[in-house]
């Protein structure tokens, strides 16, 4: 009989190496490759019958799994496996908690549809911690329609809020997650039920972006609303007044935020799901917007400032409004999904 030895390995990600496992995974019993993202040396398992790993990457989530070695088809196959706790890999965990949504009239740009308000968020969330790259896009969509293409690592951008939402499914299927949206033509309906990825509420936007801060840049205060450089929005964003030449930015470049996302200010404008509205008089939970256009017409949120844009739209309560079939240079997306 062999000696039973059991490796253990550290959790890898990275470079990819085709491991054979059993397809528990997805509810066969037979055996085939997946991908196992790995940074560090490939494990030895020469003379080993029992094999332990982490982070799996597969189905959208990250898996350990235990491996039992087959004598009959020199493979090791999954004997015991589970879902790791936390976010999957690129994205980073939002707590539930309550917050002040907007700013104070005192706030140096400040504008009269940011009235301040409680927000509770009842559950936990999923935040992409960078915008959804045009490598990213791409692997998704197959094409790129981005205008400053060519930098798989800045943001995609010309992305309307259709492409987001289509997006959004696209990806949820491709990792075997439950679609959020429900597309017809231009219509389209969330259930708040899947697990797939989606964009993000307005308000949880916000409350992620602050990461527990009430000033105007989750850096600190500001001091600039036009082009002028601000020493608090350099530190974590890409704007006019620090940005040349004048284009996207490779992700990731600035400081992030107190729970790990960056370029929550600047870079380009994220898509949220809500229609733009007024914000209601009192403290609420969980809002969703509108269920419809307001009487602003059809018209969706976008968060975050850009590039090309000024030190006022980077604030974190700053808001636009665009129609859904909006495409710029300057507009992209960041996608969300439920913790489990």
């Amino acid at each position: 009989m062999k000696d039973r030895s059991l490796i253990r390995t550290s959790r890898w990600s990275s470079s990819k190496l085709w491991f054979p496992v059993a397809t528990v995974f997805g509810g066969s019993s037979a055996s085939l490759g997946v991908p196992i993202d790995l940074t560090d040396s490939t494990p030895q398992v020469t003379g080993a019958t029992t094999l332990h790993i982490d982070g799996i990457s597969t189905l959208g989530s990250s898996y350990w799994a235990d491996f039992q070695w087959n004598d009959k088809t020199n493979k090791f196959d999954v004997s015991a496996y589970g879902e790791e706790e936390g976010p999957p890999e690129g994205f980073v965990s939002i707590e539930a908690g309550t917050y002040t949504m907007g700013s104070p009239e005192a706030e140096l740009g400040h504008e009269g549809n940011e009235k301040q308000h409680g927000v509770t968020l009842p559950r936990e969330f999923y935040l992409a911690e960078t915008e959804i790259t045009q490598a990213q896009w791409v692997s998704v969509m197959g094409s790129n329609p981005s205008q400053f293409s060519g930098c798989e690592d800045c943001p995609v951008e010309m992305v309307s809020w259709n492409n987001a939402v289509a997006y959004c499914n696209a990806r949820s299927v491709m990792e075997g997650l439950d679609p959020a949206y429900e597309i017809n033509g231009n219509g389209v309906i969330w259930n708040p039920a899947a697990n797939g990825y989606r964009l993000p509420t307005e308000s949880e936007w916000e409350y992620a972006c602050r990461a527990g801060s009430s000033t105007a840049y989750h850096s600190g205060i500001n001091r600039e609303t036009e082009c002028t450089l601000d020493s608090n929005l350099d530190q974590i964003a890409w704007y006019c007044g620090n940005n040349n030449p004048p284009d996207t930015k490779e992700v990731g470049q600035k400081l992030p935020n107190a729970w790990g996302a960056y370029d929550m200010s600047g870079n380009v404008y994220e898509w949220c799901w809500d229609w733009f509205d007024d914000y209601p008089d009192g403290p609420v939970v969980d809002p969703t917007g509108p269920s419809g256009p307001s009487r602003y017409g059809a018209r969706r949120v976008a968060r975050g400032g850009s590039w090309n844009g000024r030190a006022q739209g980077c604030r974190s309560a700053n808001r636009i409004d665009l129609v859904a079939d909006y495409r710029d240079e300057d507009v992209g997306l960041r996608i969300a999904r439920w913790a489990p």
